[in-house]
């Protein structure tokens, strides 16, 4: 996941996003609706156009508007089956990192294990 990959927080995504963690755990989750200033708002912080956002591989999309009282209301579903290509290559790119760090550990634990 994006979020995750980019070593943010709920409630720092939650705050760019102008909602409460637990509406966006929902979001996370796919049992709340994100709407279309939310995506644009997620864009920007990952850098993405808005587009290669939603345009994910292994996704369904759900676009909904929906009309109340005079008032037209746009929502985008997403369910995620899978990940996009972008997630995949910072999932490798953390992947990476992080066997570097092990390795660069354990040689260090190798050393000081020697010392004794």
């Amino acid at each position: 996941m994006l979020r995750e990959v980019h070593n943010y927080t709920q409630e720092y995504v939650s705050s760019v996003l102008d909602i409460s963690p637990n509406t966006y755990s929902l979001l996370e989750k796919g049992q709340a609706q994100i709407t279309i200033d939310r995506i644009e708002k997620l864009a920007q912080l990952y850098k993405l156009d808005v587009a290669d956002l939603i345009r994910i591989n292994d996704q369904t999309i759900i676009h909904h508007i929906t009309h109340s009282n005079g008032i037209c209301s746009e929502n985008v579903n997403i369910h995620h089956n899978g990940i996009s290509d972008e997630e995949r290559e910072l999932y490798k790119l953390t992947i990476s990192r992080l066997e570097e760090q092990n390795n660069k550990l354990m040689l260090l634990i190798d050393k000081l294990t020697a010392k004794l």
